[in-house]
């Protein structure tokens, strides 16, 4: 091996031990299997390796899943901060409504491939448009407070043969004629809040 890249592999890596260290691992994980990390070290590696290059925008898909709450929190501060101290924006994908709103600034909701709201965290939780929205914003425990939780009546659409109309009209307990007919267009609230639903559409 010449010196020139015994050079350049001892300075990648010195690169690599403190981006590590920062994100408060010890740098002893460099020469560990998978096995031997925990869930939430290895979802730290995950993140260590997606933004050693500093990225402007990540994207991360379901990264608290099958994490404890614990280990959930430490991921989405450290998430938090490395958009801070990097300047870049993340698009978090999940299922966890809850845990969005705790971190996101805007959120976009989606039903069976396609958005169908979108604006400020604080406005969908304050005052959530789309039924569907309303409908996940209710199934969300809250602590010390004794509610009955009602699910969605059926079940998602078949996506390679989406129903006509609303693709949620068939679960929605306020769907009307046009929606079984006609797919609702995308309509302007407020600025930078969109709904896509019948109720708010201009007919």
């Amino acid at each position: 091996m010449s010196e020139v890249k015994k050079l350049w592999l001892i300075a990648l890596r010195d690169l690599v031990e403190k981006h590590i260290i920062n994100l408060g691992l010890p740098k002893e994980v460099l020469d560990s299997y998978p096995h031997q990390l925990s869930g939430g070290m290895k979802q730290r590696i995950v993140v260590a390796l997606a933004t050693i290059l500093k990225p402007s925008v990540l994207l991360a898909d379901e990264p608290t899943s099958a994490l404890d709450v614990v280990v959930q929190r430490v991921i989405l501060q450290l998430l938090k901060r490395m958009q801070m101290d990097l300047g870049m924006t993340i698009v978090l994908v999940s299922h966890d409504i809850h845990m969005l709103s705790t971190i996101v600034d805007r959120m976009a909701i989606m039903y069976a491939g396609e958005i169908v709201e979108v604006g400020d965290v604080k406005h969908i939780f304050e005052e959530p448009l789309h039924p569907y929205t309303k409908a996940l914003i209710e199934a969300v425990p809250q602590f010390g407070v004794r509610k009955v939780i009602k699910g969605l009546s059926g079940q998602p659409p078949d996506l390679s043969n989406p129903p006509p109309g609303c693709r949620f009209h068939p679960r929605c307990p306020y769907a009307m004629d046009i929606c079984r007919k006609e797919e609702p267009p995308v309509t302007s609230i407020a600025p930078e809040r969109k709904v896509k639903c019948w109720l708010f559409a201009k007919k």
